[in-house]
């Protein structure tokens, strides 16, 4: 009756408010981090960690995105660039599951990072909402994997490494 009406209602505005808070959220935090001079592009800014340490985050300006591999690297290195112009005398970090094995390629040797099981739980997290939120990620790896859940067991897999870029 009319709990029915109500409750299919109340669905679609949750839907609707995530659908819509996911964008405002990023565009708030953009505007956020353009006003205190971390914004370094529209995929990437940093945070002050204290004492001359920055740690690189990727932070989508739309929430949603579409990124193949060449283009998320390419505005991967812009931000370091950036960075590296800006703040010449300061050290920039990147925690990172999923990009491992892209250091590893440049030679970037990465520690471990120490966690307790709930900042475990809350990167991890974190880190599956940002797989989920590029688009390009839905899209079939091979014959049997899709992208997303490759990266998700990737996150799942190997234990975040700092990275000093």
């Amino acid at each position: 009756m009319s709990y029915v009406f109500i409750g299919i209602s109340t669905v679609a505005y949750i839907l609707l408010v995530l659908i819509l808070a996911i964008p405002i959220a990023s565009l708030l935090s953009t505007v956020k981090a353009r006003y205190t001079g971390r914004y370094l592009n529209r995929y990437y800014v940093v945070s002050h960690k204290g004492s001359g340490i920055y740690e690189l985050h990727c932070s989508p300006v739309f929430g949603f995105y579409y990124a193949m591999p060449e283009k998320y690297f390419a505005l991967h290195e812009d931000a370091i660039r950036k960075f590296k112009a800006g703040y010449p005398n300061t050290s920039l970090y990147a925690v990172t599951s999923t990009l491992q094995g892209y250091y590893a390629r440049k030679g970037i040797k990465g520690t471990p990072v120490e966690e307790n099981h709930y900042k475990k739980l809350l990167g991890d997290s974190l880190s599956y909402f940002l797989i989920l939120r590029n688009m390009a990620n839905y899209r079939k790896r091979n014959e049997k994997e899709w992208q997303f859940a490759h990266l998700i067991q990737r996150v799942r897999q190997n234990a975040p490494r700092r990275y000093l870029l």
